[in-house]
């Protein structure tokens, strides 16, 4: 059985904030714009290679139908905003990961050499929703960490909860709140007239009167 490291608010302090972005993370819309807002606030450092942006794209058009062209357009925007977002040279590291599911040889090689990018070793997250094809004991002994993606962003939001808060709050217009409420069957609080926050769940629910009805004499 596949262990991830959980991250409690005392370890969070720790948390790798160089991350190595799985193709599954970039496939929706909203987690791409999550993860790219907080790369754009300075809370994480994102990195992908290009068979993980060939993988998403390709994906996301043949499964969603999502328009070819568009998809490009929002790759070169992704490149744009991400300098040094390219991991190359960690063909050489896949054989070192052979209990990873083959599809995902080449993602764990590329967070490994992502890992060793800055000697003696920087510490590195895999993120991804498949965790699940990762064994953490491969991991063992290098400086990457495996999470999976709802894992990474509970430990983010416990070391930087007031940043993490804005940036989720400013991709609001975008309906990323709903859509990850949804995802992770979590209820987004609402806002009250007077400010404060209330979960509707919390707020009791009136039975209706029952109609009174005369009795015939």
């Amino acid at each position: 059985m596949n262990v991830v490291k959980k991250v409690n608010a005392s370890e969070a302090a720790t948390l790798p904030r160089i991350v190595l972005v799985d193709a599954n993370v970039f496939f929706s819309p909203r987690m791409r714009d999550l993860v790219m807002h907080l790369h754009a606030e300075e809370l994480i450092n994102v990195h992908w290679t290009k068979e993980i942006e060939a993988e998403w794209t390709r994906n996301v058009v043949a499964k969603q139908g999502a328009d070819a062209e568009d998809i490009q357009a929002c790759l070169r925007g992704m490149r744009d905003a991400v300098d040094g977002w390219e991991v190359t040279g960690y063909h050489k590291h896949k054989a070192k990961f052979e209990p990873v599911d083959p599809k995902d040889h080449h993602v764990a090689a590329a967070a490994y050499k992502l890992s060793l990018d800055d000697g003696p070793g920087q510490d590195v997250a895999l993120v991804t929703k498949n965790v699940k094809d990762f064994p953490q004991r491969v991991f063992e002994g290098t400086h990457v960490t495996l999470y999976s993606l709802s894992g990474y962003i509970d430990a983010l939001y416990a070391a930087e909860s007031d940043r993490v808060a804005n940036v989720t709050e400013g991709c609001r217009s975008t309906g990323l709140a709903r859509g990850l409420s949804e995802l992770w069957s979590v209820e987004c609080p609402k806002v009250a007239k007077d400010g404060t926050l209330f979960y509707e769940s919390d707020v009791p629910t009136k039975k209706p009167a029952m109609k009174k009805v005369e009795r015939k004499r």
